[in-house]
Parts: C-alpha cells; sequence; structure tokens
C-alpha cells in the first residue's frame, strides 16, 4: 500500500522547489532573456521596416508633387506654344493679306495704264481717221457736204473697227 509519511511530502515538496528554482535560474532566464533579444531585433526591424515606408510614402508625395509641377508646367508650355502658334498664324495672315492687297493695287493701276494706253491709242487712230476722211471729202466737196460726208465716214470707219 501507500505510505504517506510526512518527511516523504516535506522532501518532495523541497525537491519540487529546488527543481522550480533550478528551471528558472537555468532554463526560464535564458530563455526569456533570448525571446526579449529577439523581440528587441524584431522591433526594431519594425521601426527600421516602418522608417522605409516613412521615407518611401515622402518619396512618393516628392514624386507626385514633381508630377503636378510638370503636368502644369506642360500645361504653361502647350499654352505659350498654342499663344506664338497664333501669334504667327496672325502674322502670316496678315502679311498674306498685305501682299494680296498690293497684288490687287498692282493689278488696278497696271488695268488702269492699259486703258489709258488704249484709250491714247484710240484717241489717235481716232484724230488719223478724222484726218483722213478730211482731206478726201475736202478735196471733193465743201460746206455742208464735207461735214456730212465726214461724219459718215467717221461713222463707217468706227464701225468696221469694232
Amino acid at each position: 500500500m501507500l505510505n504517506i509519511n510526512a518527511f516523504n511530502i516535506i522532501a518532495t515538496i523541497v525537491n519540487l522547489l529546488i527543481l522550480f528554482i533550478a528551471m528558472r535560474l537555468l532554463f526560464f532566464k535564458p530563455i526569456l532573456n533570448i525571446i526579449a533579444k529577439r523581440q528587441e531585433e524584431a522591433d526594431k526591424q519594425f521601426d527600421e521596416a516602418a522608417k522605409r515606408q516613412e521615407e518611401a510614402d515622402e518619396l512618393k508625395a516628392q514624386y507626385e508633387s514633381s508630377l503636378e509641377n510638370i503636368e502644369e508646367e506642360k500645361k504653361q508650355v502647350v499654352q505659350a506654344a498654342r499663344k506664338d502658334a497664333d501669334e504667327q498664324y496672325k502674322k502670316i495672315v496678315s502679311e498674306a493679306e498685305d501682299k494680296a492687297d498690293k497684288i490687287r493695287q498692282d493689278a488696278v493701276n497696271e488695268a488702269e495704264n492699259e486703258k489709258s494706253q488704249i484709250m491714247k491709242a484710240a484717241e489717235k487712230e481716232i484724230a488719223d481717221m478724222v484726218v483722213d476722211a478730211a482731206r478726201k471729202v475736202v478735196g471733193t466737196q465743201s460746206g455742208a457736204d464735207i461735214d456730212a460726208s465726214l461724219y459718215n465716214q467717221f461713222l463707217d470707219k468706227a464701225g468696221d473697227e469694232q
């Protein structure tokens, strides 16, 4: 049977206390120290990761800001290019209109000169015809007959040339 005596119980309790203290000193403290060191390393790594994440976020914000600035600059450059193109377009159109006006004016002047020359030539021809008719008539007729025949000859020659 089982004998329970007080000495065995006290010895068992003392053995358990010694075993608990030995385990605590030899196993639990070093294991807890190792766990604490690993926890510190893990915390350090998490802190470094958080720092890197913050740096990455800052870089991302700078990148996005520079992208916005680039977009704004692009809009300004495009707007300036459009303005310059409009100005050049207006300048080219104005120059073309000026050239067209000059060409038109030159054509009008040339037409007027040609008209003037044609009129002078026609007046000279008419004067020559009148002189020829006057010579022919004056030689054979006199007075009202001369005037009527000169007029008729003039009308006949003028009608033939048209």
